[in-house]
This record gives structure tokens, sequence and C-alpha cells, in this order.
């Protein structure tokens, strides 16, 4: 399963659940199954080559080895998963190094999803540079395979991220920006991606694979409208919105705004 090429639909999930959860990125076992079926049916139309669509998971949620993993293996669909490395063996909800290392011997990827979590555009340079650094020293410590990409903990990315990002060996940066075409920035490729939600049915995903003309504009159109609210009302407050809209007023969930 080769991941060398940059596919035209980059798609990304979190957590998977038997039944719907209030927490807005946690799909269920039946969304996934019938939204890789999709993929999978895309993909082989057109060779595996040159995807229609890829699949990431972010955070490392056990549930991406316990449900999700199966699911894939089933369809045939490889994936990226960006883990956040401090979280490794000092939360129950993350996979172990040994379920890491599993899904790297099932032909999958796990890059970097930052150290902590932390917002990278909120970090010190120094703050930053470990974020970047360890995290990507520890997956290949115990993984034993390059970790040069990161998708970036809520999407929040500048030009000082990139650099720094670049400086500690990373060489793609994946964002939550779907309508973002990969695009070079100081020596590293970024690369946008659309997020999965609880919300999202099989029938918009299929317009959206099929490049639907109305339906990409009303999302983009979305897009520049979250963007403009966050700038509007800061980042950090933005976010606390976002926290608050996204599993029922839990200030505590992270993801991507």
């Amino acid at each position: 399963m080769n991941l060398d090429k940059v596919a035209a639909w980059t798609l990304t999930y979190h957590e998977v659940e038997p039944e719907k959860s209030n927490y807005l990125y946690a799909v269920t076992r039946t969304q996934l199954n019938e939204q890789l079926s999709l993929v999978a049916a895309r993909n082989q139309a057109v060779g595996q080559g040159n995807p229609v669509a890829r699949v990431t998971f972010d955070d490392g949620h056990v549930s991406n080895i316990q449900v999700a993993e199966p699911l894939l293996e089933r369809h045939g669909v490889p994936a990226i998963f960006f883990v956040t490395a401090g979280r490794v063996e000092e939360r129950p909800q993350t996979m172990t190094w040994a379920q890491l290392r599993a899904l790297v011997e099932a032909g999958h990827s796990v890059q970097s999803h930052g150290w902590s979590h932390k917002f990278l555009t909120h970090c010190s340079n120094s703050e930053l540079s470990d974020e970047l650094r360890r995290s990507k020293g520890e997956l290949e410590s115990h993984l034993g395979v390059p970790a040069e990409w990161i998708s970036a903990p809520g999407g929040r990315w500048n030009g000082r991220v990139v650099r720094a990002a670049r400086a500690a060996g990373y060489s793609r940066i994946y964002t939550s920006d779907f309508w973002r075409k990969p695009a070079e920035f100081d020596g590293i490729t970024i690369l946008g991606r659309l997020m999965i939600r609880n919300t999202t049915t099989i029938s918009q995903l299929e317009h959206w694979l099929s490049t639907d003309v109305s339906s990409l504009r009303m999302l983009r159109a979305k897009g520049h409208i979250k963007d403009a609210v966050r700038a509007l009302l800061g980042d950090r407050t933005y976010h606390r919105l976002w926290c608050w809209l996204a599993v029922e007023g839990n200030s505590g969930v992270e993801g991507d705004a």
C-alpha cells in the first residue's frame, strides 16, 4: 500500500464509537464502514496509483486500532495515523507503542501530531522546537520508521511553524483546511484535509468525492466564514467557543477547530 503520492482528497477522522456520541468528531463504526467502502470503490475505479481519497486519523485514540483498523483491512484502505507522542503509554484512551507498531506492520503509516497537542502557533520558540523534535524522536525510536510528516494540532500553522518544522526534519504539514491544494512553503509541503464529523452523511461524501461544484462551494464558504469568525474573536476565544459547540460544553475536547 503506497503512501508516497498525495491524494486529491485527504479525509480526517478522530474517534470511532459503537453508537453516535455527543463528540462532533466521533463517527460510528457503521458510518466509517460505509465511508471506507465508498473510498475503496472510488480508489479502485481510478487505480491505487492515483487515489481519489486518502484516509487519516488524528490524536491516536485507541478506537483507531480496535475499531478502525479492521475496517481499513476489510476494505484494503491504507491510512496515516497522526499520534500525540507524549500521550502514548500515559493515557488509557491513547494507543500503546505495541499497537502503533502493529499499525506499521499492517502497512499503515504513523506520523506526528505534536508532543502534547499544544497548538503550535501558541508555542514559544523553545516550546515549538520541543513539540516538534520530541514527537519525531519518540516515534522514530519506538517504531523504527521515519516520522517526517506532522498534522498540526487544531490545524494551526503559520510561517514560523513551517520554518521550525523544516529545521526539525519534517517534509509535510497537514492542516484542517480542505480547500488548500498541496503547495510548497519554505521547503515544506502544506496539505489541506477534510474533517469528517458524525453529521457527515454518505450522500455528502459521495458529492464531495465526485467534486460536486455546489457542495464544494458550500464547504469553501463555511471554511471562509470560520476563518473570519476566528480572526474576529481571536484564536483562543474562538477555540473555547468551538469546544463548547463540539461536545455540548465540554471544554476538555480536542480536535481540529
